[in-house]
Parts: structure tokens; sequence; C-alpha cells
């Protein structure tokens, strides 16, 4: 009983840890661009009108990035990647 008490302990202590880590990362990267989200969110609108459904700042291949996702009025998902840095567009695709 006391070997599942404490193995259930260690569980939520790893998750904690875990989730504290994937909020310090994340602040991190935030600090490092130079777009706010609410920037990168007005550029891919502007590209591509719709519902913003995720909005994600990630390094992708060394580079920091918005990943966005709209979904159009005509249920059309896209998803576009846009430099944190300078705010170009790198890329756009569209799913269904």
């Amino acid at each position: 009983m006391n070997t599942q008490t404490l193995t259930a302990g260690a569980l939520i202590g790893l998750l904690g840890a875990a989730s504290l880590m994937t909020t310090v990362s994340a602040h991190s990267l935030g600090t490092e661009a130079s777009l706010t989200e609410a920037q990168a969110i007005e550029i891919a609108l502007a590209e591509v009108p719709g519902t913003v459904e995720e909005t994600e700042l990630e390094r992708d291949d060394g580079q920091l990035i918005y990943e966005i996702e709209i979904l159009s009025a005509d249920g059309t998902e896209t998803e576009i990647e846009i430099s944190a840095k300078t705010g170009e567009i790198l890329e756009i695709e569209q799913e269904g």
C-alpha cells in the first residue's frame, strides 16, 4: 500500500515538474520573439481570413516561429508559420 502511495506521489511530482518546464520554456521563447502573438495572428488573418483555432510559439529548424491554425468559413483548415523575429510568412499549408 505504501509503495502505491509513493509511486503515485512520484508520478504527480514528475508531471508537475514537466508542466513547470514547459511553462518556463514557453516563457523563454516568448522573450526571444520580436513579434507578439497578437501581431502574428494579425499577419496570419490578413493572409487567410477565418477563426484562429490554435497558436503556438516554437522552435523549428533552429528558427523561432508562430504556428497558427485557422479555420475558414468554408471549413478549410490552414496552418501558417510566421517568423517570430521578422513577421515573414514562412509556410502556408491547407488541409481538407
